[in-house]
């Protein structure tokens, strides 16, 4: 009887294996077409001198990111990270291999800040600080905001910002444009993002590309250090 039902379902465990490789497969492909899409458009933008035009061109490259984010979580769901690969931020910074280099200058005003949001969430300060400097250079980039539509101190996408987002100065408001709520709210969304768990992944989930995530942790550790 066992070997009878076994003969049954075991066709379709390798349908339904064959069927997700095919998927992941296609979606690789696709997100590959967008990004060389995305690159032409690049090349566009900076031959383009007419700004009702370069407008068009961000807006169609902004339509091309959503997909391509979208097929890139949908890879990362049928093939997740090995647990071997995950490093929580204690066994990353606390890594004598781990070589960092002094000299990172924080604005000693936002210290405190950062370190009150740190405590508040549970998370590292001198990490907030630095996705502050990559983000905003310590909020000295005009308006503050991207072409991709991230806004604010910390440049959260505003339905980012509208889940994760919280009052950090008590004040009854939450405000990307606000100090101290974006420096919170990048507590809360690292908090929930898995830092305590795999800080990579948690940078990652800023934003979806390990150049990042490389850099935010460099100038952490310059930070820290220095």
């Amino acid at each position: 009887m066992l070997k009878n039902i076994l003969l049954f379902f075991i066709p379709f465990f390798f349908l339904i294996s064959n069927q997700a490789s095919a998927n992941v497969l296609e979606w690789q492909q696709e997100k590959e077409k967008i990004e060389q899409q995305r690159n032409e458009l690049k090349q566009q933008l900076l031959a383009e001198q007419a700004e009702n035009k370069k407008i068009k061109i961000v807006m169609k490259d902004n339509k091309l990111a959503a997909y391509e984010k979208a097929y890139e979580q949908a890879i990362n769901y049928m093939q997740p990270g090995q647990a071997a690969q995950q490093i929580s931020a204690e066994q990353y910074f606390n890594n004598p291999l781990i070589k960092i280099k002094p000299g990172q200058k924080v604005p000693e005003e936002f210290i405190p800040i950062y370190k009150a949001a740190a405590e508040a969430y549970g998370v590292d300060w001198f990490v907030l600080a630095a996705i502050h400097s990559v983000e905003t250079n310590f909020s000295q980039i005009k308006l503050m905001l991207s072409y991709a539509g991230a806004i604010g101190h910390m440049q959260f996408m505003p339905a980012t910002f509208l889940a994760y987002g919280v009052d950090g100065n008590g004040d009854g408001i939450k405000s990307p444009w606000n100090l101290e709520d974006s420096i919170y709210s990048a507590a809360n969304y690292l908090i929930a993002s898995g830092y305590k768990t795999d800080i990579r992944k948690a940078i990652w989930h800023y934003n979806h590309a390990d150049w990042y995530v490389n850099d935010v942790l460099a100038r952490a550790g310059r930070i820290k250090n220095g």
